[in-house]
């Protein structure tokens, strides 16, 4: 951003001091006052833009960098009424979309692994003060108390940090048909991350659909790290057969021993139980 910025206000300063002050000083001389009125023009102009650049440079460096934020919710259905679960949740999610809600909402089941049968709802791209402004905090209560409390109870929630650069790009392929969800259990973060890269590396090399890396940074263990994997078929969930391995290899390669736990599972998408606005 530094850069950037520097390179604006060289110009700025570069147009003013030869090009201006000439042109100016020649356009008096020669009482061409038509010439030194346009000149002028052109140097409000061009503050404005070099203000209105340094503006988007200052925005993109404050909310697109920092927008890292996700959060997930488990929930398990009541004992039989899993169907009323469903239908409640849909209608929550409906709220959402009354009151104009302009967060992302990601749905999934669990369908292997000890969380077997439960509901995650997650939301991802967020900075901290977004959870200062969420739509109508007690209405949305008050809503999950009438439509989705009866049916089912939260088990956790809990707030993540993605890494980007142990992470591929496109947040909203995270709506392929199967996700693995790997929780790694690590002594050290940074360096479990440099695994992490690896694996990235590899996977997308591979084409995996998308590779994600967050860190645990509230509402449960901070010395877990969670993966993510796309896939759209169980022939391309095959990819990943191999992941425990892999993580052996890349450990031994950077000589480091900081990985000291692997869970995987496995949850399958629902987009009629997700919902995005404009979409």
């Amino acid at each position: 951003m530094s850069e950037n910025l520097s390179y604006l206000l060289k110009i700025k300063s570069s147009f003013k001091m030869e090009n201006h002050k000439n042109r100016i000083a020649y356009s008096k001389e020669n009482n061409d006052w038509s010439l030194l009125l346009y000149l002028k023009r052109q140097r409000r102009y061009l503050n404005k833009k070099a203000l209105f650049l340094c503006t988007l440079l200052f925005a993109g460096f404050m909310y697109g960098q920092n927008a890292t934020i996700g959060q997930f919710a488990i929930w398990k259905p009541k004992n039989g009424e899993s169907e009323n679960f469903e239908k409640g949740y849909k209608q929550h999610l409906n709220w959402h979309k009354v009151n104009k809600d302009q967060w992302g909402w990601y749905g999934w089941f669990f369908i292997s692994g000890p969380r077997y049968g439960q509901f995650v709802d997650a939301t991802f791209d967020h900075i901290w003060a977004d959870f200062d402004t969420a739509v109508k905090p007690a209405d949305d209560m008050a809503d999950n108390k009438l439509n989705v409390f009866p049916f089912g109870d939260v088990q956790t929630i809990f707030k993540v940090e993605n890494v980007p650069k142990a992470s591929s790009i496109d947040t909203f392929a995270l709506k392929t048909k199967l996700i693995k969800l790997v929780t790694l259990t690590v002594d050290n973060v940074e360096q479990s991350i440099r695994v992490s890269e690896k694996l990235k590396d590899y996977y997308v090399s591979r084409k995996i659909k998308f590779y994600k890396t967050y860190k645990v940074v509230d509402g449960g263990s901070v010395n877990q790290i969670i993966l993510m994997l796309g896939f759209d078929s169980w022939n391309d969930y095959s990819l990943s057969e191999n992941l425990h391995e892999k993580i052996t290899e890349y450990q031994q390669m950077l000589k480091i021993k900081t990985i000291s736990a692997v869970e995987s599972e496995t949850m399958i998408y629902r987009p009629d139980m997700s919902w995005f606005p404009n979409s």
